[in-house]
């Protein structure tokens, strides 16, 4: 199943999504977000990073359940297991987003009129981020051939790791802009898409199922304190 959503209904789903890990103080209803945004991530086809995201998932949710909410020792605090899980479900709801052609949130935000202030910056992360984790692969390739990843020294082996990717990310980033601002991005004329950009049935669909499920969260969390 290969169901293509228009951009606006995922930016829906994403604020949903953070709105839900900002408030929910209830573990169960945490734990089982995980299963709610498979589905969602399944239908658009994301088969595989689903099974990576929830077996990550399942990781931390065990140790938060073998810790007892004590964290497991000083490398992973309850405090350390609390955020991650939290990130880990805000990535998968951005999934869908941050594998989109940068071009089609340009032409969405013109569309709508959004202001260069918040399409702009959109428009660099979505082509950023899959750029910086092809960068972090190509760092851990190099480590991996000269053997300087190791379990032994973890300090050494984040350091060897982060130092090379900010500095790459960095230029990276200059070039994007460059790249980006070349193309005539900022051009305040017509943008184009050769996808169509329509808002259509299927995702006022899923905009109602998003909210009643997000309706339905805040409830039980209520119900739960």
């Amino acid at each position: 199943m290969d169901i293509k959503f228009d951009f606006r209904t995922k930016l829906l789903v994403i604020v949903l999504i953070m709105s839900l890990v900002a408030v929910l103080t209830s573990d169960i209803l945490i734990y089982t977000l995980p299963g709610v945004l498979s589905v969602y991530l399944v239908i658009q086809g994301f088969g595989r990073q689903t099974v990576k995201y929830l077996l990550v998932c399942s990781v931390f949710i065990v140790l938060r359940l073998l810790s007892g909410g004590q964290g497991v020792t000083v490398l992973m605090p309850e405090m350390f297991l609390f955020m991650v899980l939290r990130i880990l479900l805000m990535v998968m709801a951005a999934q869908p987003v941050i594998g989109m052609p940068p071009g089609e949130a340009v032409a969405v935000f013109k569309k709508i009129h959004a202001p260069d202030g918040i399409a702009l910056p959109v428009t660099f992360m979505l082509r950023f981020f899959p750029t910086v984790r092809s960068e972090f692969s190509d760092v851990f390739a190099a480590l991996r051939l000269r053997k300087l990843l190791s379990w032994k020294h973890p300090l050494d082996a984040m350091e060897y790791t982060v130092t090379p990717v900010i500095f790459r990310s960095s230029r990276i980033a200059e070039e994007l802009a460059a790249s980006a601002e070349s193309r005539g991005i900022s051009n305040p004329g017509k943008h184009t898409c050769r996808r169509r950009i329509a808002f259509q049935k299927k995702d006022g669909v899923l905009c109602v199922i998003a909210v009643c499920v997000t309706a339905l969260y805040f409830a039980l969390e209520r119900m739960a304190v």
